[in-house]
C-alpha cells in the first residue's frame, strides 16, 4: 500500500506586516529522514530602497548605551522594526553595534509604511 500523501499546513511561520521575515521566501521541503515536510525561512531580502534618500533623516549616535531596538522604538513605535534601520545602513542583524560618532541614515516612518513594508507582502 503506497505511503499516505501528507496534508501540507498554509502556514508554520507567520510573520506580521513590516516583519523582516516578509522579507524571506519561505521555503518547503521533504525531510526524507523524517518522512514529514519541513518549512523554513530563506536567507534575507535586501528590500527595494529606491526613493528612501528624500524620504530619510540622517543620525548621529550620541550615547555608547544606543541600541538598534531603541532606535526602532523611537522612529516606527516597535522595537522590532529597528531591523529597518539595520538594513538601511548594512549591518549585520542582531549583532548590531552602535558606536558614539555612527552616522546613520533613518526612513521616516510614512516611506517605511507605504513603501517598504508592502514590498514584503
Amino acid at each position: 500500500m503506497p505511503a499516505p500523501t501528507p496534508k501540507v499546513p498554509t502556514k508554520v511561520l507567520t510573520a506580521s506586516a513590516g516583519s523582516p521575515m516578509r522579507f524571506m521566501a519561505e521555503e518547503v521541503i521533504w525531510d526524507l529522514e523524517m518522512g514529514s515536510l519541513v518549512r523554513f525561512r530563506a536567507p534575507f531580502v535586501m528590500p527595494n530602497w529606491d526613493g528612501v534618500t528624500e524620504n530619510e533623516d540622517d543620525y548621529i549616535v550620541e550615547d555608547s548605551w544606543m541600541r538598534i531596538d531603541i532606535l526602532g522604538k523611537r522612529n516606527y513605535d516597535d522595537e522590532l522594526r529597528g531591523w529597518v534601520i539595520a538594513a538601511r545602513n548594512n549591518l549585520d542583524l542582531p549583532d548590531v553595534q552602535l558606536y558614539v560618532g555612527q552616522r546613520l541614515k533613518i526612513p521616516r516612518r510614512e516611506w517605511v509604511e507605504t513603501k517598504l513594508f508592502p514590498q514584503g507582502a
